[in-house]
């Protein structure tokens, strides 16, 4: 699989936020980075926090995502550790997942100067 096909870039993910804002698209923002990088920033429009360390005893909470054949769009700082969810997610059957690639960083430093960087 190429990257294209599991990365999503920050100027996109701005276009999709708007658009379900204005209902057009529909999609889950998982945020897996820790309550206190989360306490620093957020993307406006996140819709859920999993540290990524525990993401696997909290796969419920996905599931009727899943099931809706929902895509899930996963964020963290950087862009690795949504990497490494979304490898765990795949391998658990979610077919409709992206990665936001380089993170919080990116979108704040594409979309959204007044995040700050950390």
């Amino acid at each position: 699989m190429s990257n294209d096909n599991i990365n999503i870039n920050a100027i996109d993910l701005k276009k999709r936020l708007d658009d379900r804002n204005a209902g057009k698209d529909n999609f889950i923002l998982l945020d897996v980075r820790n309550p206190n990088e989360q306490e620093i920033c957020i993307i406006p429009g996140t819709d859920l926090l999993i540290p990524v360390t525990e993401l696997d005893s909290n796969l419920s909470k996905l599931e009727n995502y899943k099931k809706e054949n929902k895509e899930i769009i996963i964020y963290c700082r950087s862009g690795g550790r949504s990497m490494t969810a979304f490898e765990k997610l795949k391998t658990r059957g979610f077919m409709k997942i992206l990665n936001l690639a380089g993170g919080i960083l990116s979108y704040s430093s594409m979309v959204d100067p007044s995040l700050p960087r950390y």
